[in-house]
């Protein structure tokens, strides 16, 4: 496999700074998940066991794409089980027809637990992959070795260290990182015994016994500090009823023998809070700007619906001027509602109950929130819809209004679509729903088939709307009757009313068509009318035509050496005024994709002929122009020594004819010189 089959992954490992690699990352994780035709390509350089950037890039690329996927999946869609599921045998077959290597195994565990995902087998280290390699795998790991340079890196932020351990264990067995965790957590440092209490929230029950045992040890030794004891009790409230949670009653049974208390200190402050809408995934952020002592952070979360806590996590700033901009940023991308620190942590604690109930663990960084909220503040608490009703006081105030001024609340959700920025995500896409659209002939059929299927999620937008009543009924500089439509219509699903008499589930079923019909156009190979205006519109503004383009990732298609993303990337952007960060991501995607179809296309002389064919002479000097642009932009990459006669007489016809000499002699030869020096380039 030749490095320039995927300019995706040169692009990220020449990112300038980690934004623009993040951007590469996000554009090139939701193009392969649309269409993952280069994940052969990306997966094959993982499996190089070259640690180069070219590696490292494939790698980061290749977890987002698993990342994107697995969020996919747990949204219904069937592309996110489509993409796990092919890579999966794909490399089950790989690792079938010839074992992976012990480093090789607990390096793709790493990718998949990076992504949220439990690895497969053939990233497993085991017991016959570990009989067969022991020099490599068989042998105790050393512990210091493994994790002192963790430790000393990023020492300071005991989450990230949490994080690195977990994707170092993803692939061993589980007794082996069962004695790894607990061998950790037994250690004397402060850092160590944190880690213990972010493996008690793990997902495997060995391992969060391994933790709640070791911390009994470190108990018994009187290396477990008053302020990690005092969490215990909280935490213990999280775990289901299993043997780390009988383990570690023993170490809070202890504690208080002992008369163990926490030291006292200032009481954190939370400045700000603020939440948003759940989206149409049932996701919902969380927010707050925190002060302990002199120490400044952001605290964050994410609930999710039928997931519980999925994520929580503390930004430290190193000023109030940091933390202010920090908060400024992250609440200028998304709709958010001021809220006190008491409702933050009352929509936690439901976020608790409802993982509780499904038998998923929160997410580790919750052990820091419950930190900043107070321990007492934190006991999983009922989260349906009847609950959280109630807890706001829904039906006493439901109960007191006339039955003509609760129809009126439920017309009134007709709004909320241009109301609420959140809205723009209500909408369903489901597996069996796109098949069931697929199936219907008719526009009656298909609102029929949406119409089905929201019947069966009548529950869960109850919920999806009891939530977004609560929100709104503690939110500041909000009107104070803006909450009771929602918790109206969340009563009335609850209730069972007819769904199409409650307009915004009308509008849910009208987005759900249209979401489907703009996928089936994505899908379409014919382009769409008024597609990527945006796009063109930019390329134009700096003078670039279609066929300039086409030209000119034709050259970077055959250029005799690779040129780096800096060069042939600069050298095309350079001229373009931004007017979002939106669209650098449209446009980063689109070059990429046009960048891989020229790169395929290119070694079929037949195609190539069929795209200049099309061209009128004035395309044609503008496909020259846009030719000789990278060539002159990459003069690097076409020494003369690794080209022929030919090959320089007709870089200089294509030069005379963006100056606008007649081309039509060339246009004939072009084809099988592109395809032949594609076939040359290194």
């Amino acid at each position: 496999m030749t490095r320039d089959s995927v300019p995706l992954i040169d692009a990220i490992a020449a990112a300038p700074d980690d934004a623009a690699q993040a951007r590469l990352l996000r554009v090139g994780a939701h193009d392969l998940l649309a269409d993952p035709v280069d994940i052969q390509d990306i997966d094959a350089i993982v499996l190089h066991p070259a640690d180069d950037v070219e590696a490292q890039a494939a790698t980061a690329l290749l977890s987002s794409a698993l990342d994107e996927a697995r969020m996919a999946r747990e949204n219904d869609a069937p592309e996110g089980a489509a993409l796990i599921d092919s890579l999966g045998e794909t490399l089950s077959a790989r690792d079938a027809a010839r074992p992976f290597a012990p480093a090789l195994r607990l390096h793709l565990a790493q990718i998949y637990a990076r992504a949220g995902l439990a690895p497969p087998q053939f990233a497993m280290l085991t017991a016959d992959i570990m009989a067969s390699a022991p020099a490599e795998a068989g042998e105790m790991p050393d512990l210091g070795a493994l994790i002192d340079p963790i430790l000393q890196e990023i020492g300071d932020n005991p989450l990230q260290v949490h994080a690195a351990l977990a994707e170092l264990l993803a692939g061993l067995p589980p007794e082996l990182a069962a004695m790894l965790v607990s061998m950790t957590v037994t250690r004397p440092g402060a850092v160590e015994a944190r880690l213990g209490l972010y493996w008690l929230l793990d997902a495997q029950p060995d391992l969060r016994l391994a933790a709640a045992t070791a911390l009994v040890s470190r108990a018994e030794a009187g290396t477990l500090t008053p302020e990690i004891g005092a969490l215990l009790p909280t935490l213990r409230k999280w775990l289901p009823e299993d043997a780390a949670r009988a383990a570690l009653d023993g170490v809070i049974r202890r504690q208080m023998q002992h008369g163990a208390s926490r030291t006292a200190g200032r009481a954190p402050t939370i400045h700000r809070a603020a939440m948003s809408l759940p989206d149409g995934a049932g996701a919902q952020s969380l927010i707050a700007a925190v002060q302990i002592g002199s120490r400044r952070a952001v605290a964050m979360g994410m609930l999710k619906q039928g997931h519980g806590v999925k994520d929580a996590f503390v930004i430290p700033c190193t000023s109030a001027t940091e933390q202010k901009q920090m908060l400024a940023r992250i609440l200028d991308e998304m709709e958010t509602f001021e809220v006190s620190p008491d409702m933050l942590a009352a929509m936690l604690t439901r976020g608790l109950g409802e993982g509780l109930a499904a038998d998923l663990m929160p997410a580790p960084g919750m052990v820091d929130l419950a930190e900043i909220l107070g321990p007492d503040a934190l006991t999983p608490a009922a989260g349906d819809t009847e609950a959280i009703l109630d807890a706001i006081g829904a039906a006493e105030a439901l109960a007191a209004l006339p039955a003509t001024r609760r129809t009126a609340l439920v017309k009134a959700s007709a709004d909320w679509m241009g109301q609420f920025e959140q809205a723009d995500s209500w909408f369903e896409d489901a597996s069996a729903l796109r098949t069931a659209i697929g199936r219907a002939h008719t526009d009656k059929g298909r609102e029929t088939a949406v119409w089905k299927h929201l019947a069966a999620r009548r529950d869960w937008w109850a919920r999806q709307f009891a939530v977004s009543a609560a929100v709104l009924k503690s939110a500041a500089d909000v009107d104070p009757a803006l909450w009771l439509p929602f918790a109206t219509v969340a009563q009335a699903l609850a209730d069972g009313r007819s769904l199409k008499r409650i307009p915004v589930m009308a509008d849910i079923m009208a987005m759900t068509l249209d979401a489907a019909a703009a996928r089936d156009e994505e899908d379409s190979p014919m382009p769409r009318p008024g597609a990527r205006d945006d796009i063109g519109a930019l390329l134009a503004e700096a003078g670039m035509s279609a066929a300039y383009l086409q030209g000119y990732l034709t050259a970077l298609a055959i250029a005799p050496l690779q040129p780096s993303p800096q060069d042939w990337l600069g050298a095309l952007l350079g001229g373009i005024e931004f007017p979002g960060e939106g669209v650098i991501d449209r446009l980063m995607g689109f070059l990429i994709m046009q960048a891989n179809q020229v790169d395929d296309d290119a070694a079929d002389p037949e195609i190539v002929a069929r795209h200049l064919a099309t061209l009128d002479e004035d395309g044609l000097e503008d496909w020259a122009t846009g030719f000789d642009a990278l060539v002159t932009a990459t003069r690097g990459s076409w020494p003369a020594k690794l080209l022929g006669a030919d090959d320089k007489r007709i870089l200089r016809d294509l030069k005379k004819i963006a100056t606008g000499a007649e081309g039509d002699t060339l246009r004939n030869v072009l084809p099988s010189w592109v395809a032949r020096r594609h076939d040359l380039r290194r």
